[in-house]
């Protein structure tokens, strides 16, 4: 190939490279289509310019944890990020809010964090679409409601009418000794299910016994969730934090005696409490 012939075919790559990288007639580089933040308002005051995302669950239905994972149909534009919302059902305040959340494919997800929700109640939520700190369309809302708590005990025969045991002192150390004493056969070596009720037979008479003693204590929601934790009570006090206490030091070794503990939960998270009320306790047979 001489040098006229060489020069012709590379001018004719070129402006075949060049016209693939323009818009047809315009001469102008293509690029990405992206969000963009219009001087004008959204109908909702809201500046960017992309259609607002969608809630798709949970929607209008009973969630079996405190911890649900909120789910949303992303919006039609690429390269956003999306915000969650937790609400009030009643009073629309926001109770919990996400960090701004890359785009999942096709849709975006959240865990709604622990110490937020309670049971038996409803609530709404929402989400919108960031790019670049401006804000697009709130989605539409949807509303759903937390677990039931479980049904009450049933109440104790053993040990008084409400199951408390006489006990001289009133602290937590002091009533779990009691309450051992009061009930050896519930602490020998048996078979993993049979431990598994004697420990809830004992977190139960820990319980009442120090209700009796003036002591706030209730029963654990396992994780925000409607199960009961076994070996675990929360202890409600006035103007602090509800703190998990650990009534057993590996309750389900059954190749050894149940071995009581104290063990009170501590900041930051406290032991993750979730505290469910205990019914009344007849105190009358230990508090004469």
């Amino acid at each position: 190939m001489n040098l006229r012939k060489l020069a012709a075919c590379t001018l004719g790559l070129a402006t075949m490279v060049a016209a693939a990288g323009c818009a047809e007639g315009t001469g102008q580089a293509l690029s990405p289509t992206l969000p963009t933040a219009e001087p004008v308002s959204n109908a909702d005051g809201t500046k960017l310019k992309a259609s607002a995302p969608q809630p798709m669950s949970p929607r209008s239905i009973r969630v079996s944890n405190l911890t649900p994972q909120l789910v949303l149909q992303n919006a039609d534009t690429a390269g956003l990020s999306y915000v969650f919302e937790v609400l009030d059902a009643t009073s629309s305040q926001v109770l919990a809010k996400s960090d701004p959340i890359p785009a999942g494919s096709p849709q975006t997800t959240w865990d709604v964090p622990a110490n937020v929700l309670k049971m038996n109640a409803t609530y709404a939520w929402r989400g919108y679409a960031v790019f670049s700190n401006v804000q697009g369309s709130n989605s539409n809302v949807a509303l759903f409601s937390t677990p039931l708590p479980p049904p009450p005990p049933v109440p104790s025969t053993e040990g008084g009418a409400s199951g408390a045991v006489p006990c001289a002192g009133s602290g937590g150390p002091s009533i779990i000794a009691c309450v051992g004493a009061a009930y050896p056969a519930k602490l020998a070596k048996v078979g993993l299910q049979a431990r598994k009720d004697n420990m809830e037979f004992i977190r139960d008479r820990i319980i009442e016994t120090g209700i009796c003693k003036g002591m706030d204590l209730g029963r654990n929601f396992k994780r925000g969730t409607p199960v009961l934790s076994h070996d675990y009570l929360v202890w409600r006090q006035p103007g602090q934090h509800d703190r998990g206490v650990d009534l057993a030091s590996g309750y389900d070794d059954v190749s050894t005696p149940l071995r009581l503990t104290w063990q009170v939960k501590s900041a930051p998270d406290y032991g993750f409490p979730y505290y469910a009320k205990y019914p009344p306790v007849d105190c009358s047979a230990v508090n004469p």
